[in-house]
């Protein structure tokens, strides 16, 4: 996504900076398109290979443990999962498919809540997803095993009541 909102900035940009750089043939409808007119709408495809490449960067997301909860950052929002809402908190591992089974799928990494009531997913509806299949637990999926083992170290040093 990046390198093709790079490509579309690049390319209708310069179309947009340049747009009386070759001739029209006689026979083409081009000749009564202003260069004006060419420059504004290239700009605009330029504009949006730019979004394209700003929407394609991945956002930061911060979690920082401490004596109130589990906090979430990502920019200009965020979240506290307060330590009283829980009932217990456990890390998931990653695992692949299960060769030869059709309907097996990949296991994702992530933290798994057992809250203390059922408003729970509600009210951090940003941060989980409620499991179809485990009732009340909900789940906060990671990018990777390290960091689900880093917060699972950090829950255990500040509450290690809740961890199973």
């Amino acid at each position: 996504m990046f390198i093709g909102g790079l490509a579309m900035f690049v390319v209708f940009g310069l179309v947009a900076l340049f747009p009386d750089v070759g001739h029209p043939s006689a026979s083409s409808r081009a000749k009564n398109f202003t260069p004006t007119a060419a420059s504004f709408l290239f700009g605009a495809l330029a504009l949006g290979g730019l979004l394209v490449m700003i929407s394609s960067v991945p956002r930061v997301h911060r979690f920082v443990v401490d004596q109130r909860g589990l906090w979430w950052g990502a920019g200009r929002r965020s979240d506290l999962i307060a330590w009283e809402e829980l009932r217990a908190v456990r890390g998931r591992e990653p695992r692949p498919p299960v060769k030869g089974d059709p309907n097996s799928k990949p296991v994702l990494p992530a933290l798994v809540f057992t809250p203390a009531d059922g408003r729970f997913a509600t009210r951090h509806s940003a941060l989980v997803k409620p499991l179809p299949d485990a009732g009340p637990e909900v789940e906060l999926r990671l990018p990777n095993i390290g960091t689900v083992r880093q917060l699972t170290q950090e829950i255990a040093r500040v509450r290690p009541d809740l961890l199973r």
